[in-house]
């Protein structure tokens, strides 16, 4: 299984990003994040032979979640706005637990074998990576206005042809 950590982000927060993607003019060869993908990641962990010790750390990790506010603003680039290769939808409150977050996952799995991530993190929503030639970071304001954050959801990206397809796994704290 090829397993990743996310927070989701509400319908209508994935309409706005969408409708804020389908302005941006490029010349550049964009694949865009579909509606349905888009979400914060926390930590991708790549093909997993079982998700059993993913799910122990989450379901430990859940028993001490707390539902957080998070508000959207902004765009961003990776590796810079004047080299666009991935573009991104900032976070603005909530940044700092999101954080906290992170370095809690990345602490928990690195002792079950699960490398730490050599770049620093930065909450973001992936929204398009740049294939093939410059895309001109755009001059868009974007924000959301505040989303609770109520759980870590731990999903399965199967990869077809057409594009990833993301499978809920399990969400921490467990729902009942």
């Amino acid at each position: 299984m090829r397993l990743f950590s996310a927070i989701e982000i509400p319908e209508e927060a994935k309409k706005s990003i969408s409708d804020i993607t389908h302005k941006i003019d490029t010349k550049a060869l964009v694949k865009w994040v579909a509606r349905d993908n888009l979400h914060i990641t926390l930590k991708f962990f790549g093909e997993v032979e079982s998700p059993t010790p993913l799910l122990n750390i989450f379901k430990d990790i859940g028993k001490t979640f707390k539902p957080f506010t998070i508000s959207l603003s902004g765009l961003g680039a990776f590796p810079s706005k004047s080299r666009v290769r991935v573009l991104w939808v900032g976070t603005d409150k909530g940044g700092e637990y999101l954080s906290e977050l992170f370095k809690n996952i990345e602490d928990r799995c690195s002792e079950v074998g699960f490398p730490k991530e050599k770049m620093n993190f930065t909450p973001h929503i992936t929204t398009g990576r740049v294939k093939k030639g410059k895309l001109t970071f755009p001059d868009i304001d974007f924000s959301y206005p505040p989303f609770l954050a109520s759980n870590i959801t731990l999903f399965e990206s199967v990869l077809t042809p057409t594009g990833p397809i993301y499978n809920i796994v399990a969400r921490f704290p467990e729902e009942s």
